[in-house]
């Protein structure tokens, strides 16, 4: 993709997960936990019927399954690494046509104004430095009026933040306080949001619902 060559060698490894993630990624356990985090999300919002899913990040496919399983959703399943496409094409075979597959940056999404109902995100902007922000514009452009944008991820406290600044100051890593404001930027409110601390501290994940207008 014409993104990904213009990005430096950083960007692209940060991108792109390590076989080690791809192994966690891929495994049952994960895909359980996808569920779980899945359910938990969705008990909070109301959704159309057969609502127009994108998700970006789609790993394994775990979600996209339960999106047509439960919700009886039309699922766009993009993946910024082509072979987690693969995968996930491969073990959702049985869904015929209610799954769509593309290997997307999540920066340029190839998708016209308001097209989804919903967007799931899992994990992903965290792995976009210097780019998160465009992603999540771009979110806020393919979702459609009183759309939901349902996610979880990864982000350093604002203390942790301020310090990575000091000694990158072009690396913009997700950090809570900006995150925030970006989703107001982009005319989203939370509904919902829940974070809890982990690796010893020096990160947190949160779990979110934001609405879009």
């Amino acid at each position: 993709m014409g993104k990904e060559r213009r990005d430096g060698w950083f960007t692209r490894r940060i991108m792109r997960l390590t076989c080690f993630e791809k192994r966690a990624m891929n495994s049952p356990k994960h895909a359980r936990y996808t569920e779980r985090t899945a359910l938990a999300l969705l008990a909070h919002v109301a959704l159309p019927s057969q609502p127009r899913c994108l998700e970006i990040g789609c790993g394994q496919g775990a979600l996209a399954r339960l999106l047509v399983g439960r919700l009886n959703a039309s699922v766009m399943a993009t993946d910024f690494d082509p072979g987690q496409v693969a995968v996930a094409k491969e073990r959702l075979a049985d869904l015929g046509k209610r799954v769509e597959f593309r290997v997307v940056d999540a920066r340029e999404l190839p998708f016209d104004d308001a097209q989804f109902d919903v967007i799931f995100s899992f994990g992903v902007l965290h792995h976009i430095p210097r780019g998160w922000r465009r992603a999540v514009a771009e979110v806020a452009r393919v979702l459609q009026p009183n759309g939901s944008f349902i996610f979880t991820d990864f982000f350093v406290p604002s203390f942790v933040g301020r310090f990575i600044a000091l000694l990158f100051p072009r690396l913009d890593q997700l950090e809570e306080t900006a995150l925030k404001t970006c989703l107001a930027d982009n005319g989203f409110h939370l509904e919902h949001y829940e974070r809890g601390w982990c690796m010893l501290g020096l990160m947190r994940h949160c779990q979110a619902i934001a609405r879009k207008g």
